[in-house]
């Protein structure tokens, strides 16, 4: 005796259903399964396209249309910080420009890390060995510590030709750093010939 197979009849569920959405482009039938949002006012409403249709509407669309110049600058400076407000640094929102200029004004030398550096970094045995004079004269030639004479006169010639009254024309500026280069490698050719004895 064969099995008997009962029909039941099958019931689609509701989110199993299908529905066929037509273009909304004006006399097209293919199916719209692409959407587009309606306009910048009604970004969660949309029309659905098809592909054709949707690629069309995307090269038309102007998010800006009907805003003036200022408008749009002010939407694209709210996009810049997501839409969020920025909040002064401290006390009245007037007086921000007032505290940032006082900041450059007052302490440039907060700005300038590498003099702060040097000082910080600054080798023990260079503040034992060296005096101040010395000292400034290995930052006027660029130089650092071991010394020898080919670094000395390297460096030398190369500032010499920088800073050469000739090369600069009337340059006062010119002149004196071309005096305190000769200044310091005559200390430096001193201390390396007193420290060879």
């Amino acid at each position: 005796m064969g099995k008997h197979k009962i029909d039941i009849k099958k019931n689609s569920l509701s989110w199993e259903k299908t529905y066929f959405k037509e273009c909304d482009k004006h006399e097209c039938t293919k199916e719209g399964t692409f959407r587009a949002p309606k306009s910048r006012i009604r970004l969660n409403q949309y029309y659905f396209f098809c592909l054709e249709h949707v690629k069309e509407y995307n090269k038309s669309w102007d998010f800006y249309k009907g805003l003036s110049v200022n408008q749009i600058e002010s939407s694209m400076r709210d996009d810049i910080i997501w839409n969020r407000p920025s909040w002064p640094l401290k006390g009245n929102p007037n007086n921000v420009l007032d505290q940032i200029d006082n900041l450059f004004s007052e302490d440039l030398n907060y700005l300038n890390l590498d003099k702060k550096n040097n000082e910080y970094f600054k080798n023990k045995l260079l503040d034992e060995n060296l005096t101040k004079e010395e000292n400034n004269a290995l930052l006027t030639l660029r130089l650092k510590l071991p010394l020898n004479l080919e670094k000395i006169k390297k460096n030398y010639k190369k500032l010499v030709k920088i800073f050469h009254p000739d090369v600069n024309g009337n340059n006062k500026n010119a002149e004196e750093k071309f005096k305190e280069i000769n200044k310091s490698y005559k200390t430096l050719l001193t201390k390396l010939k007193n420290g060879q004895k």
